[in-house]
């Protein structure tokens, strides 16, 4: 009896162990690919479709919303580069950009503008909904949300 115990015991100890085993190596590599998919989604161009948000004045103040529909496109390379063209009120600005991301985040880089961490909400292959909320130092904090469609 004591030994059956036993071999049921080291038997046991080895399943644990191997069961746990496995989750982890599932769970790494579930992460892994969903941040490779991501990224494998966000190369090419995507059309701006809706960018919202609101503005808070440094200091306090009254936040001011804004909406701009169909205001430009972003253009994501695999090497972490890119280029954006956005057209609000009339006034166009071109740029490039550098990002990176993780399985839930999109960072955005851009030389002499705040770095931007989008947070994914949707993540589909022809549409992308980003938000973030960052500083921004001549206008003040800035929640902004993306709503964009592969063209």
């Amino acid at each position: 009896m004591f030994y059956f115990r036993l071999n049921f015991y080291i038997h046991m100890k080895k399943f644990t162990f191997l069961l746990l085993t496995a989750m982890m190596v599932l769970t790494l590599g579930t992460s892994c690919s969903k941040e490779k998919q991501l990224a494998k989604r966000l190369e090419g161009t995507w059309a701006i479709d809706k960018w919202d948000g609101t503005i808070t004045p440094t200091g306090g103040g009254i936040a001011t919303p804004f909406t701009f529909t169909n205001v430009g496109t972003m253009t994501f390379k695999e090497d972490g580069t890119g280029s954006y063209s956005i057209t609000t009120a009339g006034t166009t600005q071109n740029g490039t950009i550098n990002w990176t991301n993780t399985s839930t985040t999109v960072t955005i880089t851009e030389s002499g503008e705040p770095t931007k961490i989008y947070t994914v909400i949707t993540n589909e292959k022809e549409k992308q909904v980003w938000t973030t909320s960052y500083n921004d130092a001549n206008l003040g904090t800035i929640s902004e949300t993306m709503n964009m469609s592969l063209k």
